[in-house]
């Protein structure tokens, strides 16, 4: 976080904590935690308020812990800057004791010895909590201590595991996912390729494949009806001229050499010259096959 970053604002309660002895005023912030003002610390243990807040905000660990609180101070309610209270025991050991007053020194020293202790016992390979004496009273809770640590160490360690399994399952599960936006990726290239075979395929059979015999009767019966209608009104023989009408029309030597995907247009034709020639006359033209047979 650096120096100009925008902390989040809060409105929370406050109240008083106990830490290691001392009181420090704390402020609730829904749904986040604790937080306690930089400032009360800095007043407590004696440090330069503005040199903590700059290497706090520097700092890649600490500055993820700070937040804005409005917090009582002198009688008026003011913005400062604080820290989730769980940030603050790592902290206190990054602080140089000779950095704190006099009066605060040996209880900063004695606190770090001991976070040192603990995270020896929780990172390294045996337990060590912190030497507390000799009296019974103290050997119990060393030995308390040295329980609660080798519980923490394999509580931590059963948590290090499932992340590393979840880990694992996520890669598995991200590598599984490739393969199937690939496989689909080809599939669907593969249906595309098929589809637009079978699209170019249905072309050439329309361009290349005759009508079928019926097809071809519909056809000559029709240009005969219409042509045998006419004659009877207009005793003008004019079958010839639509036979060659339609073959100059449509492009082809004669009814059966007709590809299919000219039967629609056939049947269009046909309708055409009906109404062009006998165009009052309802039966001027057979019921048409639309369908190819």
């Amino acid at each position: 976080m650096s120096n100009d970053a925008p902390l989040p604002a809060r409105r929370p309660a406050h109240q008083e904590v106990q830490f290691d002895g001392d009181t420090l005023i704390a402020v609730i912030i829904e749904g986040d935690g604790v937080a306690t003002p930089v400032r009360t610390v800095c007043e407590t243990l004696g440090l330069d308020l503005d040199v903590q807040s700059a290497q706090l905000r520097k700092h890649p660990v600490l500055s993820q812990g700070l937040r804005v609180v409005n917090v009582p101070v002198g009688g008026r309610v003011r913005s400062v800057m604080a820290i989730i209270h769980k940030w603050i025991p790592f902290w206190l050991a990054t602080i140089s004791p000779d950095q704190v007053n006099e009066g605060t020194r040996p209880k900063l020293i004695r606190y770090q010895i001991e976070v040192a202790y603990v995270l020896a016992a929780l990172y390294g390979t045996e337990l060590s909590p912190a030497p507390v004496g000799g009296d019974p009273a103290s050997l119990e809770i060393q030995q308390q201590l040295q329980a609660a640590l080798r519980e923490a160490r394999i509580v931590r360690e059963a948590y290090l595991a499932t992340q590393q399994q979840l880990q694992q399952l996520q890669t598995v599960q991200e590598a599984t996912d490739t393969r199937l936006l690939a496989h689909e990726t080809t599939t669907g290239e593969r249906l595309q390729e098929h589809g637009d075979l079978i699209r170019d395929l249905t072309e050439r059979v329309d361009q290349t494949l005759a009508i079928s015999p019926a097809q071809q009767q519909v056809i000559k019966d029709a240009i005969l009806r219409i042509a045998a209608r006419y004659k009877r009104r207009h005793t003008t023989d004019i079958f010839a001229r639509l036979f060659s009408s339609f073959c100059n029309d449509l492009n082809t030597p004669r009814y059966s050499a007709l590809p299919v995907g000219k039967y629609d247009d056939a049947l269009a034709w046909l309708r055409r010259k009906a109404a062009e020639y006998l165009p009052d006359d309802l039966d001027a033209l057979p019921p048409l096959q639309e369908l190819l047979l």
